[in-house]
């Protein structure tokens, strides 16, 4: 048990070590908006939002890959501003823990857009958005164990170990942008989005000390809701991300009952499925009750050649203050 479980320590070591200078991503990535694109912010029901979102990634093969999202956004001067036109500023942070937490990476961003009515009634708007990145990566050795520490019977952790210290940090700000645009009707809303992360290409020194360049993150991404009845309608979404020689893509949809929307109850029920290119299918269920959104997703991997199957477990929960408002019907879900 203990040699699988440092075999499975190896292989996470490698995996980490290939992707550190890439960005973090959700299969729910709807629940995590403001990663996906700045002009996000603002562009959802109601007055202020609140989102989490928690990924267990690889939870069931050694040391599991943990991501949190956490942010929050709110509309400002609606008084002063045109009717169905929006104003909004957001922070968001990301906190990656991996290798049993010894590497650990944290991302923190502040961010502005501003929605313009172009139509007739909010029927058509056009949303920009910037965003101000900090992030702050680092290795702690110590959570680590050793070849050179085995006694012949046990790891002990207590053992000195020769190393060079050197690169085990990096810090540096960043600058983000985005559009997306909306349109609405009666029976449908669908919106289309692409964004720049770093822009400025800042210097990545975990593990060089002389730094490389960090590639800029190229995002496009789509969806919709589109009502069926009075109690049900389909909602999709989809994205293609690039950032430097790495690609992701994920599309999919849900089904969604509204099973109790009288006397000023709601209560919707979704049930779904996402896939990501060349690596899982992803069930999805979720629930609306009144202001709060609940979202969980198990993705199964698909297409390796490993002996041993990697799964990712994500929930999500999003409040969204006041979003029974006149606005409420122009924002898609996903």
């Amino acid at each position: 048990m203990k040699l699988l479980r440092y075999i499975c320590l190896s292989i996470s070591v490698c995996f980490c070590l290939s992707t550190h200078a890439q960005d973090p991503h959700f299969s729910q990535y709807y629940a995590s908006p403001l990663s996906v694109n700045p002009a996000n912010t603002g562009f959802f029901d109601g007055d202020a939002r609140i989102a989490v979102n928690e990924r267990q990634q690889w939870w069931n093969v050694g040391y599991n890959y943990n991501t949190t999202s956490v942010s929050a956004d709110v509309k400002m001067f609606k008084d002063q501003l045109p009717e169905f036109d929006t104003f909004a500023a957001g922070i968001s942070g990301i906190f990656e823990k991996s290798l049993n937490g010894a590497l650990q990476s944290n991302f923190i961003s502040v961010s502005t857009a501003y929605h313009k009515n172009l139509g007739y009634e909010g029927s058509h708007r056009l949303g920009m958005g910037v965003q101000i990145n900090y992030t702050n990566k680092y290795l702690d050795y110590t959570k680590l164990t050793f070849a050179s520490q085995y006694n012949g019977r046990f790891f002990d952790p207590t053992v000195p170990v020769d190393l060079d210290y050197s690169g085990l940090q990096s810090k540096y700000f960043d600058i983000n942008a985005g559009l997306i645009y909306a349109f609405h009707s009666d029976r449908a809303n669908l919106y289309a989005g692409a964004s720049l992360y770093h822009i400025n290409k800042p210097n990545e020194t975990l593990f060089d000390v002389a730094g490389s360049t960090l590639p800029m993150r190229q995002t496009l991404h789509a969806g919709g809701d589109v009502t069926l009845s009075e109690f049900s309608s389909i909602l999709f979404s989809g994205y293609y991300m690039k950032q430097g020689t790495a690609n992701d893509s994920m599309y999919g949809g849900a089904y969604c009952l509204k099973t109790n929307n009288r006397d000023n109850i709601i209560l919707n029920l979704y049930f779904g499925m996402w896939y990501r290119d060349n690596y899982s299918v992803i069930p999805y269920i979720g629930a609306d009750y009144q202001d709060f959104s609940l979202g969980m997703n198990y993705g199964l991997s698909s297409g390796n050649n490993l002996a041993f199957s990697p799964n990712t477990f994500e929930v999500s929960l999003i409040y969204r203050f006041k979003a029974n408002t006149i606005l409420s019907s122009l924002c898609p879900k996903f």
